[in-house]
């Protein structure tokens, strides 16, 4: 009985948890999860990685689409003032996390940039991608995610 209550007790408090937000740039929070069912590329980035430069004019022409919310985190973790030159020097028009949230995701840093992980809009991982992305491929891995996670989603409503 004594176990049975501190699982009771345990689950309250898991259900009772907010998502894990981060912080912006502007100082504003954000959720990896999404309320509007958006999913989210967050891509791992450094100033030094041309593959990187490369990379931000599709991100920035994804982000600017609205359908998949792009987050970018600096590989190096440069803070305050100098990480906001680094995402102006690289022209970054997406939100930049100030911190790294690969602890929350439980996930290692990657060893390859640029790194794009595909999150869903309950903010799991579903894909971790490897190399410079288009707007496109990333629109394409986002589409076939969605379209499994509802085949999963259905499968799993008909067994239950």
């Amino acid at each position: 009985m004594e176990y049975f209550l501190v699982f009771l007790l345990f689950s309250a408090l898991v259900a009772c948890t907010k998502p894990v937000t981060f912080t912006d740039l502007n100082g504003e929070p954000v959720s990896l999860a999404s309320e509007q069912g958006q999913w989210l590329a967050l891509n791992f980035w450094a100033e030094w990685c041309d593959p990187c430069r490369d990379e931000v004019p599709e991100l920035n022409e994804l982000a600017s689409d609205g359908q998949v919310r792009v987050l970018g985190v600096d590989f190096d973790s440069s803070q305050g003032e100098s990480l906001v030159n680094k995402a102006k020097a690289l022209d970054i028009r997406f939100p930049v996390l100030q911190e790294s949230p690969l602890t929350a995701l439980n996930i290692p840093p990657p060893q390859v940039l640029p790194a794009t992980y595909i999150i869903s809009p309950k903010g799991k991982v579903m894909a971790k991608l490897f190399g410079p992305q288009t707007k496109q491929s990333l629109e394409e891995q986002v589409q076939q995610l969605s379209q499994s996670l509802t085949l999963q989603q259905r499968e799993e409503s008909s067994n239950g």
